[in-house]
C-alpha cells in the first residue's frame, strides 16, 4: 500500500516544487474597499487579522468569484457563517499565473493576504486558524489547490514559498521548508531560494478533511531556533521543533484557493472541475484563547518532540531548478518516529 502511494505521490511532489511562484514586487495586494473590508471583518475574519488583510494582486477578475453566507450547515450539523469562493476554471486567471511559462491553463487563484506592515516578524510566535469546507464529491487529479499558505520576505521581497495545507493529486498534504536551501536565479532571473521540503501525507480516515467543516489551528515560532505545530479539528497532526524561519526578515499569512499546474492535468486529459470552497474563523492572534476555545486541551498534546498523528507518510524532497537535480524520498514513517 505504502509503495502504490509512493508512486502515485511522488511524480507530483516534483513538479510542485521544481516550479516555484514569481517572485513577488515589493507591494503587492489591492486594498480591499470600506464595505469589503467590513464584510470580511463580519463575516470571516478574527482576532489580528480583522480589518487587516488586502487581496492579492493576482487574484481571479470577476464578480462572481466570492460571496458571504450567514449560515452553512455541515453534514454533521455544524453551521458557520463566512465566504464561498466559486472556483471555476472559464474564470481563467491573472496573466501570470494563467500564462506562467507560455503555459496557457497554468494557475489562477483568488486569495486575502497581509500586507507587508502586518507580515509577523522574525523571531516572533503567532497563532493561527482556517475553517474551511471542501466538497467531499470534487476529485483534484494531476494538479494542486493550495487552501492556505505562508510565504517568506526578504526585505519586502518574497524569495520562496513554505508552509501549506494543499490538495495534492486528491491527497491533502501539510507541507513545510526544511532549513536547508541553495539558491539559484528563477525564470525570470530574480534569485530564488530552492527549499529541501517536508511534505506530510494526511490520513483522511483519522479525521475527514472534507465533506465538513474542518478547523485547522496552526502554532509557530518563526526562528532558527523555532517550532511549527498543526492540530486539525483540535487533534495535533504535526509537530516540529528547528529553524522555520531560513533566513528571511518576516513571513506573511495568505488563505483563499490557489490552484496550479492545471496545465499537467490538461495535458494528460483530466477535466479541471468546478469547486466552491467555504471559509470561516480565519485568523491571526499572539494567544490561543482569542481563537480557539479550550486551548488547554490543545496545548497538552505537545511534548517538545517531533510527534505525527494520523499520517500516510511523509517525505522529504531535495528541490533545484531542473528536473534532474529533485528527488523525493520516503523518511518510513510510521516505523521512524522522528523522521524530521
Amino acid at each position: 500500500m505504502k509503495n502504490k502511494i509512493m508512486k502515485k505521490i511522488f511524480p507530483i511532489l516534483l513538479i510542485f516544487l521544481l516550479v516555484p511562484s514569481i517572485s513577488y514586487a515589493n507591494k503587492w495586494h489591492i486594498k480591499m474597499k470600506k464595505q469589503e473590508k467590513k464584510d470580511f471583518a463580519h463575516y470571516v475574519l478574527k482576532a489580528q487579522s480583522d480589518n487587516k488583510m488586502v487581496f492579492n494582486l493576482r487574484n481571479i477578475k470577476n464578480s462572481n468569484i466570492y460571496k458571504f453566507f450567514d449560515k452553512f450547515e455541515d453534514r454533521m450539523g455544524v453551521t458557520e457563517k463566512g465566504v464561498e469562493f466559486n472556483l471555476k476554471y472559464s474564470f481563467e486567471g491573472h496573466k501570470q499565473d494563467w500564462s506562467r511559462w507560455g503555459k496557457p491553463g497554468h494557475a489562477q487563484r483568488f486569495q486575502i493576504m497581509e500586507p507587508y506592515k502586518e507580515t509577523t516578524k522574525k523571531n516572533k510566535t503567532k497563532w493561527y486558524r482556517v475553517g474551511y469546507f471542501f466538497p467531499a464529491d470534487v476529485k483534484i487529479e494531476k494538479h494542486t489547490i493550495s487552501l492556505f499558505d505562508f510565504k517568506k520576505l526578504y526585505g519586502k521581497g518574497e524569495k520562496t514559498h513554505d508552509a501549506a495545507l494543499n490538495i495534492i493529486n486528491n491527497r491533502f498534504n501539510w507541507v513545510f521548508n526544511s532549513p536547508n536551501y541553495t539558491s539559484h536565479k528563477n525564470e525570470t532571473g530574480e534569485e530564488y531560494l530552492y527549499f529541501d521540503t517536508y511534505f506530510v501525507n494526511l490520513d483522511d480516515y483519522f479525521s475527514p478533511l472534507k465533506g465538513k467543516w474542518v478547523n485547522v489551528l496552526v502554532n509557530a515560532k518563526w526562528a532558527e531556533d523555532g517550532f511549527l505545530h498543526l492540530w486539525i479539528d483540535g487533534k495535533l497532526r504535526s509537530s516540529y521543533y528547528g529553524d522555520t524561519l531560513g533566513g528571511a526578515s518576516s513571513v506573511r499569512f495568505k488563505f483563499g484557493p490557489y490552484r496550479h499546474h492545471m496545465n499537467q492535468a490538461t495535458d494528460a486529459g483530466v477535466e479541471i472541475p468546478d469547486v466552491k470552497i467555504k471559509y470561516s474563523n480565519v485568523g491571526k492572534a499572539d494567544n490561543c484563547d482569542d481563537l480557539w476555545s479550550g486551548c488547554s486541551e490543545i496545548v497538552s498534546q505537545l511534548n517538545g518532540e517531533t510527534q505525527l498523528n494520523g499520517v500516510r507518510m511523509i517525505a522529504f524532497c531535495k528541490t533545484a531548478p531542473q528536473s534532474d537535480g529533485s528527488s523525493c524520498k520516503n523518511l518510513g514513517y510510521p516505523n521512524n518516529p522522528k523522521p524530521f
